[in-house]
């Protein structure tokens, strides 16, 4: 293989993502993982439309995560995806401490799961209440709240 056939093979691989599918790729490998389901499709969504002016709400794009799946190139949990193969290192600061205060007498909730939960939030320092409510409903693992909710309920 001659030097110039060498240098264009390694221009296509570091050049711009042509399909969509390929813009999702580069979207998960380029956000940093809260959680081991990978991305979920709201942050995918929000960085293809900053990076490429993409339409979080088009059927093109539903289209391209479906296709992914169907392919074997993505692994969906949930309304989150990761590219197959790719290994998920989680930060030290994204990793928790559980301690269950109260056991429900439910079953356990899943991933995927649509839950509602009643929260009071305090601050650690004084106890001073900053936020509360009586029912707020959340898809378990799909990235809506905050990290430990996600991996702690």
């Amino acid at each position: 293989m001659s030097s110039t056939a060498k240098k264009s093979s390694s221009k296509a691989s570091s050049s711009t993502p042509k399909t969509l599918l390929d813009k999702i790729v580069h979207a998960i490998r380029a956000t940093p993982p809260t959680n081991t389901n990978g991305i979920s499709r709201t942050s995918i969504a929000k960085y293809l439309q900053s990076e490429y002016s993409i339409e979080s709400k088009s059927s093109q794009l539903k289209n391209a995560f479906k296709k992914g799946v169907d392919k074997g190139v993505l692994l969906q949990t949930g309304q989150s995806f990761r590219v197959k193969g790719d290994k998920i290192d989680l930060p030290e600061e994204v990793k928790i401490c559980i301690e269950e205060i109260e056991e429900g007498n439910g079953q356990a909730a899943q991933h995927g799961d649509t839950v509602v939960v009643k929260y009071r939030g305090t601050l650690a320092s004084d106890g001073e209440e900053f936020d509360k409510a009586s029912s707020f409903e959340f898809t378990l693992g799909a990235g809506e709240v905050i990290k430990g909710w996600d991996l702690g309920i």
